[in-house]
């Protein structure tokens, strides 16, 4: 149940509270400046989340001793690592090509834009993969002293 709640606290808090407000927040820096800072938490959120799916794949038979628990932890696990390990790195060096102050080049800018909405539906799914374990968890019968 840790490791369901770690993934899901680091999907809402890092990539849906924390980043966006670090990337929008220009009042000091300049917006190139802000989406370099937000980069390293941006990573380390879905490190985090990464790291919960793993776990979550390892315990998921065993804990909800369902047969689609255990598929549906390691589908998490695969859009974690897809979005950690793929995505996400290609989405930040798009970012890093673009001039977001002088909002140029403008192909640059449409192709990081895509990418970065691919990070966010990986996001999304990954988030509705976890709601569902979160169910299944829920709707779990309590396990016996016997078994």
């Amino acid at each position: 149940m840790l490791a369901l709640g770690l993934a899901l606290g680091s999907i809402v808090l890092g990539h849906l509270i924390l980043v966006p407000a670090l990337q929008g927040d220009t009042s000091l820096v300049d917006a190139n400046l802000a989406r370099a800072l937000a980069q390293p938490l941006s990573l380390r959120t879905a490190e985090l989340a990464l790291a919960a799916c793993v776990v979550l794949t390892a315990v998921a038979k065993h804990w909800l001793r369902h047969n689609a628990a255990a598929s549906l932890a390691l589908l998490a696990a695969g859009i974690a690592g897809v979005d950690r390990l793929g995505i996400l790195p290609r989405a930040h060096e798009a970012w890093s090509r673009v001039d977001l102050v002088a909002m140029r080049p403008q192909v640059r800018i449409d192709a990081a834009e895509q990418l970065w909405m691919i990070h966010e539906a990986t996001l999304a799914a990954l988030a509705v993969v976890l709601l569902a374990l979160a169910a299944f968890a829920s709707t779990a019968k309590p396990k016996s002293r016997s078994e």
